[in-house]
């Protein structure tokens, strides 16, 4: 395969789509929480039902799948070849941690969902707290490479190659 120099358009619509969903996750998640706490008090049966938050969650990890299938398929472009080996390194690391908790946290959230586990709940919220933090790790870096290192690595999921 060849080393691509750009993202496909699917790899970057769903990057998008995805970041779309993880902020809606991130910033309405109030809501499902209350329901699992009056779930686990006995307030309300113990029956899962779907909502917003469970629905866009397996929404997420569909679009993982597909995304983890279009990277193996189309690859990805490399780091600038000037890029400081830990910033290669520290890059690799925290998109391996985002396929992970992309994939995983769906997981442990629907487990605790619909099987009314606590265990793998709690996991979920320990997991949204570092997702938060790499998101805003990802966002700072993406932001340092277009305005302080102008090395063109924001523009490759902006437009296609």
């Amino acid at each position: 395969m060849a080393i691509p120099v750009s993202y496909t358009r699917s790899q970057i619509g769903l990057h998008w789509l995805i970041a779309a969903l993880v902020f809606f996750q991130i910033f309405f998640h109030n809501g499902i929480e209350e329901l699992w706490r009056a779930r686990m008090e006995g307030s309300v049966p113990n029956e899962p039902s779907p909502t917003p938050h469970t629905i866009a969650g397996l929404l997420i990890f569909v679009l993982m799948i597909w995304r983890v299938v279009l990277r193996l398929r189309h690859g990805a472009p490399p780091p600038p070849v000037d890029e400081h080996p830990a910033l290669r390194f520290l890059a690799a690391a925290v998109h391996v941690l985002f396929y992970v908790l992309l994939l995983g946290m769906p997981l442990s959230g629907a487990v605790a969902w619909f099987g009314g586990f606590a265990l793998p709940a709690q996991a979920h919220g320990v997991a949204a707290k570092v997702l938060i933090a790499l998101v805003i790790l990802h966002v700072v870096a993406a932001l340092a490479h277009r305005f302080w290192f102008k090395s063109g690595v924001m523009e490759r999921m902006v437009r296609p190659g």
